[in-house]
């Protein structure tokens, strides 16, 4: 609406009565609004206290079953008219009571309760309120009550209109005689504008009245006059000023365009110096995959070493666990090195068999680590039954589901986290499977669901400080499987969760796979609160091919066994039972059963958590149990514990299984292995000694081509590291092909990095073939077998667990609280070094709570982490894993500067039972050496001592030993303990001073 007024006087008061009206109209509003908000509290506060009351007096006859009690006390509701209807639900949610003020509501009433609070409807308040007693809710309260908001709504605005046109009137009055102060000077000046204009008088002046802004418009009116006297003139002047404006215009045009064609040729030199620095980028990724790859091959190897020994079943799981850990871990680093190979275009994808439970089993002991103790479920539902093998990149397919499962436990704090595996089409050759990673977490919002597949991109930016992450690993997810001929997507809605999702068509081969008679058709019972994790544990049982059944309670399982010992039925084979459930937890129902069904064939029984295990093995009653699984279980691991406890009950196990041929691959190979690690170096030449092969080690390019010019002859095959100090293993390998007697010696290249760059210049340099760090063990041995055409070995060992070979006797150790001994005697085939060791742990570690202690009281938390770091690697060498446990616990608490009082004191206690126990050790081996001892003979013990003292004196380890070993036949071992101790420690000093105490104990006169 164009409102047209000519007069000052009259905009005034429009703008001024418009301002009020504006005014007093949101003043109603918001008066309106509060007493509308108050009203509607107020009765939402009567109804929900009237819920609570019908609740506390509903209480006591739901939980006996009364809806007697529960109508009379609704039936009282008829004293408030204003009370429609009323119910009371179960926890079940089904209708218990009942009220209806009016037959034709009683249709009103709801069939089920809906979630807790209350609602405004037309004309109507409804409420619905959970009935609770001590934590448990035992129904549920329904109210339905009568508003009529149109006639309370009418009075009010009748009231706000009579306020708002009394407060208009009064305002326009008082305006009509204020305004003139202000519309008076203005139309003064107005005309005698109009008079300039007419009459093209520039002397006119305008009469100034008043010393506010309109005094100041007529002094601004009359300096205007005064300069358009002089107008012309300098109109004349701003002519002549355009004019030399445009000549320096043009000149500055000119230097410009002289500024630009510079420019442009240093734009061109800094391309050059662009692609320069891509190139040296592409070098700076090379040498960090070097050193990033390094100490990952140091891992791998000694996890490698370990998975060889001869470990229990437990143990051996354990070390598999760390190498796929492990091998997960180097596929995560690789990230940046794979989008850099993205980016070049340059990203392949292996195509080979892998079976699909070993990715999910890997995905399972990584990602079961990842959710701690969340409080959430990390479910990994069985794979379809495809027919056969995939075709395809197993680790590219791993790396996928890490990241995509990482992610959903990261922004999920509590509820689910499922994996889930679809068949979608299969023919002869090709299966499309859909994989689906779904979360409970914080969700995304659409907005920005196209964009979180982008390079660095993340739902918002608030997530890299919460959450941390740059968004690279979907990047990469989204190019793997474009690259493997698939597609990828989200499903999300903030709050409520994600499901990222891809689908790739695999290749496929047929097999077929037995199980043992044992193990073919098994009855499985799981007892679960959760119906999620319920249901999974039956699907993977199901896939295996047992016939699963399920309960919901540890009472229920109870009830379920009873039923088929009653019945005469076939019993379970298995009880998975989830340790926290509500009543009756897994642990109270695995003794119940175990007390009450008492058969010659108990049942398996297997706990299932999916935190806290270690708090769960220290239970009193876990002696009940069987074995224990980690959530997420999947068909690979259940299938592998209930085989190793059938094989512990003596149903896959018998002698033979304790003897087992193995093959020394490359027997007799002199193998030349150059590194500048020293770690890299001990693992090779431990694994290769492992298979046979002789070794020698050299530290880098030049080093080797000294040894080898030295030794021409000596060696069958180089392993040669690339990247190395001094000399290179391009420009060693260079060197060695210079000379005739090395042409054909076979050279394999080790390297750290995954350029193909870096291949190609391994075959320039002369290289025969490639293996990558950390190498997988298969590929280097047949690698070497290849260039060496050597043959394997076959060789017997003996498997038996709990005995060590000492000089041809078998021995067993008991009572050794604190030790691992079986454990330790795995490893550690020669009895007397070990007890060597022990001694020296027991000397070296003797007050190391007390000295960690000190550190800290010193806020020196740098040396008190290192000192338990270096307890924690010693013990756990030794096998004193309690030892080993409190001191890493300890670790991690200096890590982050707390307080370790408590910790310290049970590491003290371990300790303290270590000490005892190798004090006890010490003794069983001078009973078992007792015959073979001779008395202490301090004439015959002189001279040796005498010797040792000298040797000492030279710090000449070479000739200690030997003494010491001379006199363990003359003196008893517990007095050179602590001397052997002293020396493998280097300190002569100590060795010394206790060997002058034990010619003064002996009462030798020592020679000056």
């Amino acid at each position: 609406m164009n409102i047209r007024l000519r007069s000052v006087r009259h905009k005034l008061l429009l703008v001024v009565l418009v301002t009020n009206f504006c005014a007093l109209v949101a003043a109603g509003g918001a008066l309106l609004y509060h007493d509308l908000m108050e009203d509607r509290n107020k009765m939402a506060g009567v109804l929900t206290t009237m819920a609570n009351i019908l609740g506390q007096g509903s209480a006591t006859a739901l939980e006996f079953d009364d809806p007697r009690v529960a109508n009379e006390s609704l039936a009282l509701l008829r004293a408030d008219p204003n009370i429609i209807t009323a119910a009371i639900y179960t926890a079940r949610g089904t209708l218990f009571a009942q009220y209806v003020r009016d037959q034709e509501h009683k249709t009103d009433i709801p069939i089920a309760p809906a979630r807790e609070g209350f609602h405004f409807g037309t004309g109507e308040l409804t409420m619905f309120k959970r009935i609770t007693k001590a934590g448990v809710v035992l129904g549920t309260v329904y109210l339905k009550q009568g508003y009529d908001l149109s006639q309370w709504m009418g009075d009010y605005l009748i009231i706000l209109g009579a306020v708002l046109l009394a407060s208009l009137a009064i305002g326009a009055a008082v305006l009509s005689r204020l305004q003139r102060w202000i519309s008076g000077p203005i139309e003064a000046i107005s005309r005698v504008a109009l008079q300039v204009m007419q009459q093209r008088n520039y002397h006119l002046r305008a009469d100034k009245s008043t010393q506010d802004e309109i005094g100041q418009l007529a002094d601004a009116f009359n300096g205007m006059l005064h300069t358009l006297e002089h107008e012309i003139a300098e109109r004349s002047a701003a002519e002549h000023e355009v004019r030399t404006l445009n000549a320096e215009l043009e000149q500055r045009v000119t230097e410009r365009t002289t500024e630009l064609q510079i420019a442009n040729q240093t734009l061109l030199a800094r391309t050059g110096e662009a692609e320069a620095a891509n190139r040296a980028k592409a070098d700076f990724l090379a040498n960090m995959s070097h050193e990033i790859r390094t100490p990952m091959n140091g891992i791998l190897g000694l996890a490698y070493l370990l998975d060889q020994k001869h470990l229990d079943a437990d143990a051996s799981e354990l070390v598999k666990k760390i190498r796929n850990a492990g091998r997960s871990l180097q596929a995560i680093i690789n990230d940046i090195l794979d989008f850099s190979k993205i980016e070049a275009g340059r990203m392949e994808i292996e195509h080979a068999t892998f079976a699909l439970t070993d990715v999910l089993d890997n995905l399972a002991s990584i990602m079961g680590a990842n959710a701690g103790d969340k409080d959430l479920e990390l479910i990994i539902a069985p794979p379809p039954s495809v027919g056969g093998q995939l075709l395809g990149d197993a680790l590219r397919l791993e790396q996928i589901l890490i990241n995509l499962t990482g992610n959903a436990i990261k922004f999920t704090d509590h509820g689910m986290v499922r994996v889930a595996i679809n068949l979608l089409a299969r023919d002869d050759k090709t299966a499309t499977l859909r994989f689906s990673v779904r979360d409970t977490g914080i969700g995304i919002p659409l907005e920005k669901q196209a964009q979180i597949f982008s390079a660095f991109s993340q739902a918002d930016t608030s997530t890299t400080r919460r959450f941390g992450g740059t968004g690279l690993g979907l990047t990469i997810s989204r190019h793997l499987v474009t690259r493997m001929g698939g597609e990828i997507g989200v499903i999300s809605e903030p709050g409520r969760g994600s499901e990222f999702w891809f689908t790739i068509p695999f290749e496929w081969i047929a097999a077929t796979e037995y199980a043992p008679v044992g193990l073919a058709r098994l009855n499985i019972l799981v007892a679960d609160d959760s119906e999620i994790a319920r249901e999974n544990l039956a699907l993977t049982a199901l896939s295996i091919g047992w016939t699963p059944s399920k309960v919901e309670s540890g009472l229920a399982a109870i009830q379920a066994v009873r039923t088929k010992v009653e019945n005469n039925r076939l019993a379970y084979d298995v009880l998975l039972l989830d340790w926290k459930m509500p009543e009756m937890d897994g642990l109270a129902t695995a003794k119940v059963i175990r007390s009450s069904f008492k058969t010659e064939s108990s049942p398996i029984v297997l706990m299932v958590t999916a935190f806290s295990r270690d708090e769960m093995l220290k239970q009193p009653d876990i002696d009940l149990v069987d074995g224990v699984l980690s959530k997420p279980v999947t068909s690979s691991n259940l299938y592998n514990c209930v085989a190793e406890v059938l094989r512990r009950r003596g149903h896959a196990h018998n002698v033979a299984s304790q003897l087992a041929y193995t093959n020394k691959r490359i027997p007799g190979v002199r193998v030349l292995v150059v590194d500048d690690s020293d770690i890299n170096r001990e693992v090779a030449q431990r694994i290769l000694q492992a298979d046979g092969a002789l070794v020698t080690l050299a530290n880098d390019g030049k080093a080797a081509i000294d040894w080898l010019y030295a030794n021409p002859q000596a060696i069958d095959v180089v392993l040669m590291d690339v990247q190395m100090p001094v000399m290179d293993g391009y420009e060693a390998t260079r060197e060695i092909r210079k000379s005739a007697q090395f042409a054909n010696l076979p050279v394999v290249a080790l390297t750290a990095g995954a350029f193909k760059a870096q291949q190609n210049a391994a075959q320039l340099a002369g290289m025969n073939t490639f293996v990558a760090k950390p190498f997988n063990v298969e590929e280097l041995m047949e690698a070497i077998q290849r260039l060496t055409h050597c043959k394997p070995e076959p060789v017997l060992i003996d498997n038996s667990v709990g005995t060590a070979n000492v000089k041809g006797n078998r021995l067993v150790f008991t009572n050794l609280p604190g030790i691992a001994i079986t454990k330790a005697l795995q490893v550690w085939k020669d009895i007397n070094d070990y007890q060597n060791f022990l001694n020296k742990f027991a000397v070296d570690y003797a007050d190391c709570t007390a000295e960690i202690r000190a550190f800290q009281a010193e806020n020196n938390q740098l040396a008190a982490q290192a000192l338990a770091h270096k307890l924690k690697g010693a013990a756990g060498n030794l096998a004193l894993t309690e030892v080993a446990q409190f001191a890493s616990e300890i670790e991690a608490i200096t890590v982050i500067a707390g307080d370790a009082s408590e910790p310290l004191g049970r590491l003290q206690t371990a300790l303290n039972t270590v000490f005892t126990s190798i004090a006890r050790f010490n003794l069983t081996q001078d009973v078992q050496s007792a015959p073979q001892l001779i008395a202490t003979d301090p004439a015959r013990a002189a001279p040796l001592l005498e010797e040792l003292l000298h040797a000492l004196d030279r710090d000449n380890p070479d000739k200690v030993k030997p003494l010491l070993d001379a006199l363990a036949q003359m003196v008893s071992t517990v007095d050179l303990t602590s001397l052997h101790a002293c020396v493998d420690d280097f300190d002569f000093r100590g060795a010394e001073t206790l060997t002058r105490r034990l010619i003064s104990s002996l009462r030798i006169n020592p020679k000056e």
